[in-house]
């Protein structure tokens, strides 16, 4: 069978797809499956570095507010769309997946012209602009939030699966506060948020002794080199990496963290349980980070703090510095996250997919 799978730009886009690629292939290792994604977006070296093979086509977002730069777009959109008419053409895919991102609309549009079943996975709470779009080409819709399948009724069936996160994340021990000296991990997002950043900095610089809590700090890539030229006071309980490969043994050393608002995180910290200041981007089209964090939030299961002018080192030491001081309620919290987990996403996306490559089998596409 083959699958085609169009998902990018983003980590929170792109390591879905590869996840249900993974999945596909564990239970249906014939299985022949095609990428499409775009040279900018990170999906250019995620996917092959697990293996897969990947095709590429232009694709470029509207900007907000649109301008003359908008009709550029357009074109380019265009030209997409006929470059990933011809790999949909050459390669003929019986299920085609898309993971949200622009580059996901023209491939699994194109998909769906050439008689390709059609799968959408949402991530977040509130839809992104190309899944509420393609929803309504789409056998199957599947969402990560009881809040998104309102925007999917369009689509032939809607089911709640869940992000698809490691096992990891799924199989943690049962969350407790450590006694004595905790741990705090901050991650600014896939590609690292200055804002966050600076406000840490600040915080390290001003606020942190040796004998606080030991602080984890991932800037990113980007911001590394930056972040530590700017930390003078220097202590033995601040760590700071580029990026955290080993997400899985840092996490489970977490008393407390803090994280951007993307979908994948969010699900990760409600699989595990685990307390969270969430600090969504502002940056994100349709305010998506705000409302997924807003969504937890609402339902007792983290701490929010805006990316603002009320962002300031002083304020996020104090917000961490009360909660580690505070076991009953970072057990609330996290007795509230785990509540909302799902666990077994991977499981259930796979049983989406099963259907559809039974219903191909049995009657044709």
């Amino acid at each position: 069978m083959k699958i085609l799978i169009a998902g990018g730009g983003s980590a929170g886009h792109i390591n879905p797809a590869i996840s249900i690629a993974k999945e596909i292939v564990k239970h249906k290792p014939d299985s022949k499956i095609l990428f499409i994604g775009s040279q900018k977006g990170l999906e250019k070296d995620l996917v092959p570095r697990e293996g897969f093979d990947i095709k590429f086509i232009e694709i470029e977002g509207f900007k907000r507010p649109l301008t003359f730069k908008s009709i550029k777009t357009v074109f380019i959109m265009i030209k997409g769309f006929f470059q990933a008419n011809k790999i949909v053409r050459e390669f003929k895919p019986d299920i085609s997946i898309g993971t949200g991102g622009f580059v996901s609309g023209p491939a699994i549009f194109a998909a769906y012209l050439h008689k390709s079943k059609i799968m959408i996975h949402e991530q977040n709470a509130y839809p992104g602009v190309t899944n509420r779009m393609l929803s309504r080409y789409s056998d199957v819709a599947m969402t990560s939030y009881e809040s998104a399948s309102k925007f999917f009724i369009k689509s032939k069936k809607t089911v709640l699966t869940g992000n698809l996160i490691d096992d990891c994340f799924s199989s943690m021990e049962k969350y407790k506060p450590t006694e004595g000296k905790k741990t705090i991990v901050i991650i600014g997002g896939s590609q690292g948020a200055m804002t966050i950043n600076n406000a840490v900095i600040g915080m390290i610089n001003d606020h942190m002794n040796k004998d606080d809590f030991n602080l984890i700090f991932a800037p990113g890539k980007k911001y590394f080199q930056q972040v530590v030229s700017k930390v003078i006071n220097k202590l033995d309980n601040v760590m700071i990496h580029d990026y955290i490969y080993e997400r899985n043994t840092i996490y489970a050393k977490a008393d407390l963290m803090v994280i951007r608002g993307g979908a994948i995180s969010i699900s990760e910290i409600l699989a595990m349980g685990k307390p969270a200041i969430v600090i969504p981007s502002p940056y994100v089209p349709d305010h998506a980070q705000e409302k997924n964090a807003q969504m937890i939030y609402n339902n007792g299961a983290c701490e929010i703090m805006y990316d603002n002018e009320t962002l300031t080192s002083h304020a996020l030491y104090e917000k961490i510095y009360s909660l580690l001081n505070n076991n009953q309620r970072l057990i609330e919290i996290s007795k509230k996250a785990y509540s909302l987990g799902i666990r077994d996403a991977n499981e259930r996306v796979y049983k989406e997919f099963l259907e559809v490559s039974d219903e191909i089998n049995s009657v044709g596409k």
